[in-house]
């Protein structure tokens, strides 16, 4: 059987920023190009492309970011992260095609990840365990765009 590692946190990108909570931390980054003097106009825009493909690729709650062996062992940090989905009747094999990345037509990377998993009404256990049967594990995938 696999275990799935769903993503289950707000991305630092999208929480009001440290030092200027009025801005979300992708917000507060594109200020920050915007104001810097040593910049020239293109290097303003390659950095704000950079940084809108940083932002465009982050990870998402929902995103299946991996896939291993369900008697793996878990680090702690990973607890505070995710939770972790088990399906008995998707083989690691199989659900290894769930965690790929999504490119477009020339190979770019659009998104981090292209599958991600409906999390509304999850509720997992006090170890973030939750078990779901493959057919309400396949009402759940979507795919992004």
């Amino acid at each position: 059987m696999a275990e799935f590692l769903i993503y289950n946190k707000t991305h630092w990108y999208e929480l009001p920023s440290k030092s200027t909570p009025s801005l979300t931390g992708y917000e507060r980054n594109h200020f920050v190009i915007d104001i810097n003097s040593n910049l020239s106009t293109a290097q303003k825009i390659e950095a704000k492309d950079g940084l809108t493909l940083k932002y465009a690729t982050r990870y998402q709650k929902g995103d299946i970011v991996e896939v291993r062996r369900d008697d793996g062992p878990r680090g702690k940090l990973e607890e505070e992260a995710f939770i972790f989905l088990q399906v008995p009747s998707i083989n690691l094999k199989t659900a290894k095609g769930y965690c790929i990345l999504l490119k477009d037509a020339s190979g770019i990377l659009v998104r981090r990840r292209k599958y991600y998993i409906d999390m509304t009404g999850l509720v997992p256990d006090s170890h973030k365990n939750v078990g779901l049967t493959e057919s309400a594990f396949n009402s759940r995938l979507k795919v992004k765009k």
